[in-house]
């Protein structure tokens, strides 16, 4: 049996709209084993965050992924047993689907026997997901600057995070999925937003790595995705403005929302408290999250159970 665990992730970190990802230590884990010949279908077992909403069929997101690779190698996927353990919030933008895709690809490649390589996985994940900030730190860990070539591939570098810094996540209770949140969005940005996001998402990179934060706070700041997508979230105005408390250092929607992180140096318990009353205040619960970075991407191992056995 193989054990895979692969970390959410936050995406765009404001200016950085579908470039900038980065991988948090909030994980899927998922136990996979091949079963016998005469299997006529996969097995999947759900249980852990939001479990209820995430399909336990042929349609789940870890079980289409294999065979989107099987497909595409041309290799037919064995039927298997998934016990999915999930503690990634589902629909709200801390990088589920992207993480599930990773899961997927690595089962695919843990049950036939095919290597992808990271190339061609990064390629399939984005693919499937369809941009591929989320996906890429979900593989590779840490801080990643993305591109996508117009062949497909997926190009990205990668940076040290500074340890100083946390992620505060406060994630209302408000599903919202990321085709409707990019439907929001319009074909066109005026000129002088594009301009202005251009400064900061590169303004970004280089103030986290020369520690200089009281940039960093200029450098999450958007004109492309946030203003549009404001309206879908009851709160999400105010959190978008929150200033002035110790130890913040920058706040941005999660990926396509409703999550909001807060990069933050001290002081985390009383920021996830500040970011959850401007929610609270327009009538929106919200749960909190404060998490590290994680630095190491997807992992494989044996499990503990067949080690015993």
């Amino acid at each position: 049996m193989i054990e895979i665990r692969v970390p959410g992730s936050t995406s765009n970190l404001g200016a950085g709209f579908d470039t900038l990802g980065l991988a948090l230590r909030v994980y899927l884990k998922v136990r996979v084993e091949k079963l016998n010949a005469s299997a006529t279908a996969h097995q999947v077992t759900v249980e852990g965050v939001d479990a209820s909403l995430i399909p336990s069929d042929e349609s789940n997101l870890i079980v289409r992924a294999m065979h989107f690779a099987g497909e595409r190698e041309g290799i037919a996927v064995p039927k298997v047993r998934l016990w999915i353990e999930n503690h990634i919030p589902v629909a709200r933008g801390l990088g589920g689907s992207g993480a599930a895709i990773v899961a997927g690809l690595t089962a695919f490649e843990a049950m036939t026997g095919r290597v992808l390589g990271e190339e061609k996985l990064l390629a399939y994940a984005y693919a499937l997901e369809g941009h591929a900030d989320n996906v890429t730190p979900s593989v590779v860990g840490s801080l990643v600057l993305t591109c996508q070539t117009e062949d497909g591939k997926v190009r990205y570098l990668q940076a040290e995070w500074p340890r100083e810094l946390k992620i505060v996540a406060v994630v209302p209770n408000v599903p919202l999925a990321t085709a409707a949140a990019r439907s929001i969005l319009p074909e066109r940005i005026p000129l002088q937003d594009v301009v202005f996001n251009l400064q900061r998402a590169a303004l970004f990179w280089p103030a986290l790595v020369h520690r200089r934060f009281e940039l960093v706070r200029e450098a999450m700041r958007d004109r492309v995705h946030q203003p549009y997508r404001q309206s879908l979230v009851p709160g999400l105005t105010e959190v978008l403005q929150l200033r002035d408390v110790d130890g913040l250092v920058g706040v941005a929607l999660s990926g396509a929302g409703p999550t909001v992180i807060a990069l933050a140096s001290s002081n985390f318990q009383k920021i996830a408290e500040e970011l959850s009353a401007c929610f609270e205040r327009n009538g929106v619960s919200a749960e909190t999250l404060i998490l590290d970075v994680d630095t190491t991407g997807r992992t494989v191992s044996r499990s503990e159970i067949e080690e015993e056995t």
